[in-house]
């Protein structure tokens, strides 16, 4: 096999756990399951769980925040390893890609874009938005390929990017590794109790995993919350993750006198036993990507409900077959949909095959077909 046709270069690879640095870890390893060889350009002092991604895969230095610095390093990686393609996964990354003097042989240049730019641009700043998306949109024009991880933000990248010459841009899922979830699901039979509401559960049990942040929008959720009383046995909630909002949070369940079924438990490196116990698993957020937590959920077999945010529910749950779809910052809506998933929930089994389409191999041979890279099928 050419080793280079066979070569891949990653960039913005943020190590750590959750979120993108887990999606790529998963992605990592069925590329190299499927015969890709990685090299992963990473920040000084960044290093991933090597163990855990295996062979085929090896680390160069990247400085993304000197660009002076990291050009050389960029031509230096290049004339040793001379790699097929290049994933970049971060702006910092996709500029200094874009502005490198290329000679030849040239690599075919893709960026990853896990966020509706244009939404979240506005949501920053109406007033710099639209300058700031012409700006990303000239940044873009100079891959060969975009990819975004759902339908809804591959069209919002081709809706930016407007008329005249673009590279083509792909929808390709964020891959799951759906053994490991449900794995790691499984400790709470393993260990001891995880949470008293999971062993001694008398009311249906409600969960969320996100950042305690505004985007996320869980005021919405504890008005939903605060109209399922007696009628509906007192649904408790619990929220996995932290952020800036908790008092306010925390605030709120007091004044909407819910405080007792509503537990924030922090951030958990291990959230699947509380999703995989969860009567429903719930969404409210203002916008999202590819919400992977949303995805696992699936996976596991519980229950959703989401808000209609852009740019990711929508998507992940087929337009509202695989789970109700509600406007965004509807409380009374949220709490409607979440009262009729809790009397009358889709089957695990349906939900699970609805989840199929985001498994790490499919994923994997979407990414090489994009690339251009060899490979076998895993």
């Amino acid at each position: 096999m050419n080793d280079r046709k066979n070569r891949l270069g990653l960039l913005g690879f943020r190590p750590g756990p959750g979120g993108i640095g887990r999606v790529m870890i998963t992605l990592m390893q069925a590329l190299l399951r499927q015969g890709v060889a990685i090299d992963l350009l990473l920040p000084p002092g960044e290093t991933p769980d090597v163990d855990e991604l295996g062979r085929g895969l090896a680390t160069w230095t990247l400085d993304t925040d000197d660009a002076a610095l990291g050009h050389r390093q960029l031509a230096h990686y290049l004339a040793v390893r001379q790699p097929h393609a290049l994933l970049s996964n971060r702006d910092q990354a996709h500029a200094l890609l874009a502005a490198h003097p290329w000679t030849e042989p040239r690599p075919r240049i893709a960026f990853r874009i896990g966020t509706d730019v244009p939404e979240k641009l506005r949501r920053s700043n109406p007033l710099t938005a639209p300058w700031k998306a012409r700006r990303m949109a000239s940044l873009y024009r100079r891959a060969d390929l975009l990819i975004g991880n759902t339908p809804s933000i591959a069209r919002s990248i081709r809706r930016m990017l407007g008329r005249g010459p673009a590279p083509p841009v792909e929808a390709i899922w964020n891959p799951i590794d759906a053994e490991r979830v449900r794995r790691l699901a499984e400790v709470s039979t393993i260990h001891p109790p995880i949470h008293p509401w999971i062993t001694h559960q008398q009311s249906p049990l409600i969960v969320s995993v996100g950042r305690l942040v505004r985007a996320k929008d869980y005021g919405t959720l504890l008005r939903a919350l605060a109209r399922l009383g007696a009628d509906d046995h007192d649904p408790r909630l619990i929220i996995c993750g932290e952020g800036n909002q908790r008092r306010s949070l925390e605030a709120l369940a007091d004044r909407l006198d819910i405080a007792d079924r509503v537990d924030l438990v922090g951030h958990q490196t291990n959230p699947f036993p509380f999703m995989a116990a969860a009567d429903l698993f719930v969404i409210s957020s203002l916008f999202e990507g590819g919400n992977n937590a949303l995805i696992e959920a699936l996976t596991l077999g519980t229950p959703c409900v989401s808000t209609d945010c852009p740019s990711g529910p929508a998507d992940l749950l087929e337009a509202g077959r695989l789970g109700p779809l509600v406007p965004v910052g509807d409380h009374r809506a949220l709490a409607e949909a979440m009262r009729r998933t809790l009397a009358a929930p889709l089957p695990a089994q349906s939900l699970q095959a609805g989840a199929e389409r985001f498994d790490a191999g499919r994923a994997a041979s979407a990414y090489r077909r994009a690339l251009g890279l060899a490979g076998s099928a895993s």
